[in-house]
């Protein structure tokens, strides 16, 4: 029952209309129980007039009668398609000493719309919004039919289309992924067509030969051939940290990749992800754990909008990623009420089909539970609940999730905002330099050995420059001796006079040459201590490389493995490598056959030869 002894405090809304119904029942009563039905319910007050935007309690005469005529009329087919309201749902309350009638209008259940009057399912099917009723497009009133039916519409099959005109590298990475999960799944031996068939992409049609479901082919069709059957698809992912008008855009109608739902999940599955913070949590193996459930809820939202979206809808699936929030907004309104679908365990999926084939993979798995899940971490976390609104006008629904970012996204945003259309690199520590340096070196399956080799080689090496730097004085020191030997000759055979002369001079440079050996001999001591200190360092760099390198390493691995069509842009932001490092990284991976290139650097993929455990 609404609270209605305050009238002067009430306002009329998207959920609310007052009608005076001086005489007898107004004809736009109707119109609005049917835009009430089709929209979120609301409450009609007769017996209520509106004057200078105030509301005025002015009764109604005879207020059992009245409700005896809005039954017989609920009643009445040919006004009414549907009455959706029970016995307590209308009453007569006295207020200010009149009488008057509340009628609360339920959401209709999707089986009962739309809501029309008067036999006419075109020209009598409304809606509200808070300007108040209006009449629903032929657009509006098609989605409404297609939701009432319990034959699940991803099923229907697409007989223009034949079952190759589907996406054979789309349905190959679907099956390889498949096969991973499920090693042992008895699928995983069957052709192409009877996998296809076992999980709802195709079907038999008249000819008795396989025509792609309205599922599959949204799911493995390529964009030109999705579009012949449904024009207004369209999958658009954008980001955006600062004033440029995008940092990063993927949409399916370029051409560079297939275009279908199953590629555009995995292209943007990390990338909506990639710079949430992440909680500190280890796991049982003593690391970090860096795919937190906050990662895990936000992904499964994403499978939420392709899992519910209405395919013959406008304006396809949009999602965009900003500094402070992530928006998913899919064409459809929601089938259930939000509000049920916020209590959880509701789930009424408007492709069951495709819910199905992504399930199969381990996606989307926990039915009715998504939106539930995400409110409740995003409260545990202390972070801003996100925002689940439909647009009944536009037949849309819109999540929006509140997100933080890492310092480094923070940073690089600011500096953009600052400097440049272009987001700014964050500036690199001496660590992830040092790491990028020793990537660029050493070879990922022999660092260690390598690296020892090298520390030898170090150590030989200093030794030799010290040898030849002794032996290099000793010879200068044999030299100015015979100079002195001649010079002593040649003035005595002159004149016995200059004999003096000649005798100091032998003792300064004998002087010299004394402090000429002691000099070197000197310098041989530091040469020796800097290779002792040169080999300890190495032997610890050695270390620590090899970790260094090993993780960055499976961090790339595990980055392909999860989504095969991962940049190299992708690959630097994700791993703090330069570009350099990232490409030597992948050099040596396939050079060491855990890695192989399948197809083009556009619309190509990654194939991972190497389980992580």
């Amino acid at each position: 029952m609404v609270d209605i002894t305050n009238i002067a405090q009430l306002k009329e809304n998207s959920q609310l209309e007052v009608k005076k119904a001086a005489g007898g029942l107004p004809m736009s009563l109707w119109e609005t129980y049917s835009a009430f039905a089709n929209t979120n319910g609301g409450v009609i007050l007769l017996g209520i007039s509106e004057e200078n935007n105030a509301l005025k309690v002015t009764g109604v005469q005879d207020a059992s009668q009245k409700i005896q005529d809005i039954w017989n009329t609920l009643n009445n087919p040919q006004k009414v398609s549907a009455n959706v309201l029970t016995e307590k749902r209308i009453y007569e309350q006295k207020v200010d000493g009149k009488d008057i009638i509340a009628i609360e209008v339920p959401r209709a259940d999707r089986h009962d719309k739309p809501v029309y009057i008067n036999n006419d399912l075109l020209g009598g099917t409304f809606r509200r919004n808070a300007e108040g009723d209006y009449r629903c497009s032929q657009q509006t009133v098609k989605s409404m039919l297609r939701d009432q039916s319990d034959l699940p519409i991803d099923s229907a099959v697409i007989y223009e289309l034949s079952w190759s005109d589907l996406d054979r590298e789309s349905i190959a990475r679907y099956r390889n992924r498949f096969a991973s999960l499920k090693p042992a799944h008895i699928w995983n031996g069957l052709d192409t067509v009877e996998f296809l068939k076992k999980i709802g992409s195709v079907r038999k049609n008249e000819e008795g030969t396989f025509s792609p479901t309205l599922a599959g082919l949204v799911m493995f069709g390529t964009e030109d051939v999705i579009t012949q059957i449904l024009p207004d698809y369209f999958l658009d992912y954008r980001e955006k940290y600062g004033h440029e008008r995008w940092s990063d855009r993927i949409v399916s109608n370029l051409g560079e990749w297939s275009g279908n739902i199953f590629d555009f999940f995995f292209r943007i599955a990390d990338k909506i992800t990639a710079d949430i913070k992440r909680p500190f949590r280890m796991i049982n193996n003593l690391e970090r754990e860096d795919d937190t459930a906050i990662h895990k809820a936000i992904r499964e939202a994403l499978a939420n909008a392709v899992i519910h979206a209405d395919y013959y809808g406008k304006r396809g699936i949009v999602v965009e990623k900003s500094r402070h929030k992530i928006r998913i907004a899919n064409p459809g309104t929601c089938r259930p009420a939000i509000s049920e679908i916020l209590e959880g365990d509701v789930s009424d999926p408007r492709n069951p089909t495709i819910f199905k084939m992504f399930a199969l993979i381990d996606i989307g798995e926990r039915a009715g539970s998504g939106i539930f899940n995400l409110v409740t971490l995003w409260k545990q976390a202390n972070w801003n609940a996100p925002v689940l609104e439909e647009s009944f006008d536009t037949e849309r629904t819109t999540l929006t999730v509140p997100i933080e970012l890492t310092d480094e996204v923070e940073h690089d945003a600011n500096k953009s905002n600052e400097n440049s259309n272009e987001i700014a690199p964050a500036e690199k520590t001496v660590e992830e330099k040092t790491v990028e340096e020793t990537a660029r070196k050493i070879s990922v399956e022999k660092t260690v050995e390598k690296s020892a080799a090298t520390v030898e080689k170090t150590v030989e090496k200093p030794t030799a420059t010290v040898e030849k730097t002794v032996e290099k004085p000793t010879a200068t020191v044999e030299k100015p001796a015979v100079t002195v030997e001649k010079t002593v000759e040649k003035p005595t055979a002159t004149v016995e006079k200059p004999a003096v002369t000649v005798e100091k001079t032998v003792e300064k440079p004998t002087a010299t040459v004394e402090k000429t050996v002691e000099k070197p001999v000197a310098t041989v001591e530091k040469p020796a201590a800097t290779v002792e200190k040169t080999v300890e360092k190495p032997a610890a760099t050695v270390e620590k490389t090899a970790v260094t390198v090993e993780k960055t390493v499976e961090k790339i691995l595990e980055l392909l493995q999860n989504n095969p069509y991962t940049t190299q842009e992708e690959l630097v932001k994700s791993t703090g490598l330069t570009r350099r490092g990232v490409e030597w990284n992948i050099s040596q991976l396939k050079a060491n056959g855990l890695l192989e290139r399948i197809g083009p650097d556009k619309g190509g993929y990654w194939k991972t030869k190497h389980n992580l455990t």
